[in-house]
């Protein structure tokens, strides 16, 4: 199959990098790597390269796909190798290797998100907002614009993985499954800025930082790791 799925990490400074010019990033790597990649047809003929789900700007992973098209007789190891020795230091191939899963049938992420608040954010306030059966907020839609939407419908689980203190403040840890995909997607920073908001009467949320970690797909069994 000349067709394969990387597997790769965005840290750090990558954070910043937006999808367009992820997508230039790669396709010059690959042209300083002289990977022997496949071009579309036409008048403007480009490499055969998609991602699945791209990434909010300030968001890092290390579970990040991109697909495409080689040609036939190269290995997985060597495009690893040499597109790793020219991507940028913050951007790492993870893994290279068989297309598994459809992008469309994505249907939810997990994040780990770190807040920094200037007062300790208990477990029962981050419970106590998370276990609303409802919170409104305004949501842009495609072909509507902003419409008020249900933020808890987005929220497929949450867990608190813990509390510590620093110079800068209390610090909060903990993981989002949130929806992501074509049919229902949310954003990781809207779900933490909902959360600021519920808390602003009492604790100002200083800073957070996000990183995706998994990207799932549905099957009968429950949710099942993108490959």
């Amino acid at each position: 199959m000349s067709k394969r799925r990387l597997k790769f990490s965005k840290l750090n400074m990558a954070k910043y990098i937006s999808h367009l010019d992820l997508l230039r990033c790669f396709t010059r790597s690959i042209m300083r790597a002289e990977l022997p990649v496949k071009y579309s047809n036409g008048f403007n003929p480009h490499q055969k390269i998609t991602f699945s789900l791209p990434l909010s700007i300030g968001v890092t992973s290390d579970s990040e796909f991109v697909d495409i098209d080689f040609e036939d007789g190269i290995k997985d190891s060597e495009i690893m190798e040499r597109l790793n020795n020219n991507l940028p230091p913050d951007m790492r191939i993870l893994n290279v290797g068989d297309i598994k899963d459809s992008a469309n049938d994505i249907v939810s992420a997990k994040y780990q998100v770190k807040i920094i608040s200037d007062k300790v954010i208990t477990d029962e306030k981050v419970k106590g907002f998370f276990d609303m059966p409802e919170y409104t907020i305004m949501k842009k839609t495609k072909k509507k614009g902003e419409q008020p939407v249900n933020l808890m419908d987005f929220i497929i689980d949450y867990s608190i993985s813990e509390h510590s203190e620093s110079s800068d403040g209390s610090i909060l840890q903990m993981e989002l499954i949130l929806s992501a995909g074509g049919q229902k997607n949310l954003k990781p920073e809207i779900a933490v800025k909902a959360l600021s908001d519920y808390l602003a009467t009492e604790i100002n949320i200083i800073s957070y930082d996000i990183h995706r970690t998994e990207i799932y797909i549905s099957e009968k069994e429950g949710l099942k790791v993108f490959e």
